[in-house]
């Protein structure tokens, strides 16, 4: 009993000890926080470097930032040859000649010469030597033009794991004039037939999609495609003794053509 009395006694008096010990350890733990607010500080700041380090001055750039054959600055002339595709009437070859200039890689302007080689087809030919008869038609002699390039592709590609090869896409819009010539006879009541062709010009617009292959700083291979339209008189292939005119029709015509650019 005197045993147990004597553990009370001493844990009581022990307590206040114990209480100021504990004190003691929160007041250390306030006083250490601050320095750890203070360690806080020293931290990394990562939204300070993106703005440092990552402006928007720092992130203007492009896709393909290395161009192993430039345009820009540089003058051009091209060949090119091929046929017209969408003539129901006549067959034969378009050749093509223009000169240009690119003001940057994506810009440049062109002055184009397109003349065709045509004569009529296997079905206009059958109607004309057997059936006498024949469809009213124009034939597509030249168009020359002025365009606005525009070239908004530029890639690189592997070729069979060999060679690195640098292509671009343009589109090509123009205007120009179209020079053809109005398909007519005269004297069939007559019974002789005579070649009354008509030569004529109109005003014509134009869209081109051409893609260069570049082999090198000076030359590139060339494949276009390209569209003319215009509206041109019409005539009645025999008149016989009627008024032969038809008014005016809207053309397209369609080619497509290879070739090769040089630059200086």
């Amino acid at each position: 009993m005197k045993k147990l009395l004597f553990v009370l006694l001493l844990f009581v008096s022990a307590s206040p000890a114990w209480g100021q010990a504990k004190d003691s350890s929160n007041s250390k733990d306030a006083t250490a926080a601050p320095a750890a607010d203070d360690r806080g500080s020293d931290k990394l700041d990562l939204k300070n470097l993106e703005d440092k380090y990552w402006s928007a001055k720092d992130t203007d750039f492009t896709v393909v930032q290395n161009r192993t054959y430039t345009k820009a600055k540089r003058f051009f002339t091209s060949f090119s040859y091929g046929p017209m595709l969408n003539d129901p009437y006549s067959t034969g070859r378009m050749t093509d000649i223009s000169v240009g200039y690119y003001f940057s890689e994506r810009w440049g302007l062109e002055l184009a010469y397109e003349q065709g080689s045509l004569t009529d087809n296997d079905s206009t030919k059958q109607f004309l030597n057997y059936n006498k008869f024949a469809p009213n038609y124009n034939r597509f002699q030249s168009y020359t033009s002025v365009n606005v390039l525009f070239v908004p592709f530029y890639a690189k590609m592997s070729f069979m794991d060999k060679k690195i090869v640098y292509f671009d896409i343009q589109f090509a819009a123009g205007v120009g004039q179209m020079s053809y010539q109005v398909q007519t006879t005269t004297g069939l009541a007559a019974g002789s037939l005579q070649d009354a062709s008509q030569n004529n010009n109109a005003f014509g617009y134009n869209f081109d999609v051409t893609q260069q292959l570049f082999f090198s700083q000076h030359l590139a291979f060339r494949l276009d495609i390209k569209n003319q339209w215009s509206t041109q008189k019409s005539m009645k292939y025999f008149p016989g003794a009627t008024d032969p005119n038809l008014g005016n029709k809207a053309h397209q015509d369609t080619t497509i053509l290879l070739g090769l650019n040089v630059f200086f």
